[in-house]
């Protein structure tokens, strides 16, 4: 079983840049734990992240298969390890795409720290939770998967120094929220008693809300004014159904509180032990910010 590693987020942001290709960074955009840390890195304590995996997602939609493809091929050419954390291995042509596994690499020599893990950009008309498109390897074929909603998490990513490009707090956390409001409840088998997946999901909206408003005393209009333009782009005449979904998201958690606590308590909110009841009142506050949308 891979460990956990504590990584500086801009020396670990620097090293996955390093090692995505020049000609596919404009393809790649950060998400999840370590674009969490990049982005409240002036917090103390939150430069560093315990991580192990490290979410590449590939863009635009339409070229997402050959980049997988063309990317795979360049890190397994350079020595990346694959990493079969669920244990299943690459399938073969007569493999269903759904039963396919990610293609998780390590580099060089860390095969005991962290990997990348490869997402895609989902197509417009996604309709599914999520959707598996095929790629092939010289190790076999895996699956390159797809979330409705994660066009809102990458859109506008941040542009960095490094060539690659990290999602927006705000964003990730409107994502979240719209994925979840018909709640997915697929046991998470990773964590202590296999909490629903929407736990932790939404449990990390409201941690990003937390530290938003640790950061930053305007965070509700920047948030507002972000969550607004995106769903005007992603979503074009649809603002109050995605508003009522993101609502519907925000309150499946009300009775998981304790739960999404303490998932976000060995993950983005680490450094800060933050209570249950700072949490909860950051719930309120964040179903109080969807409320203006």
């Amino acid at each position: 079983m891979i460990r956990h590693q504590a990584l500086d987020a801009r020396e670990l942001l620097q090293r996955v840049a390093e090692r995505v290709p020049a000609h596919l960074r404009a393809n790649v955009v950060v998400i999840g734990s370590i674009a969490t840390a990049w982005a409240f890195r002036g917090i103390s304590g939150t430069h560093s992240v315990a991580t192990k995996d490290i979410d590449l997602l590939l863009r635009p939609a339409v070229d997402a298969v050959a980049t997988a493809e063309t990317l795979g091929r360049e890190l397994l050419d350079d020595g990346w390890q694959p990493q079969y954390p669920n244990g299943i291995q690459p399938g073969t042509a007569e493999t269903p795409d759904d039963r396919l596994p990610a293609l998780r690499l390590a580099p060089p020599g860390e095969e005991e720290g962290w990997f990348v893990e490869l997402l895609a950009d989902p197509p417009a008309s996604q309709a599914t939770r999520r959707h598996w498109r095929r790629f092939v390897t010289s190790l076999g074929d895996f699956g390159l998967p797809s979330f409705r909603h994660m066009r809102v998490a990458v859109h506008d990513a941040e542009e960095t120094e490094f060539g690659v490009r990290i999602a927006r707090p705000a964003l990730m956390a409107l994502a979240h929220l719209l994925e979840h409001a018909d709640p997915d409840r697929t046991p998470i088998s990773g964590l202590p008693g296999n909490p629903p997946r929407f736990t932790k999901d939404v449990g990390r909206a409201v941690a990003l809300w937390w530290l938003a408003r640790e950061q930053d005393p305007m965070a509700s209009e920047n948030w507002l004014t972000e969550w607004r333009e995106t769903l005007d782009v992603c979503y074009p005449g649809r603002k109050d159904e995605m508003k009522m979904a993101a609502s519907a998201g925000l309150a499946c958690i009300v009775d998981y509180l304790p739960d999404a606590h303490i998932i976000a308590l060995n993950g983005v909110l680490a450094p800060h032990g933050t209570t249950l009841e700072a949490f909860r009142r950051s719930q309120d506050s964040l179903r109080e910010l969807v409320d203006r949308i």
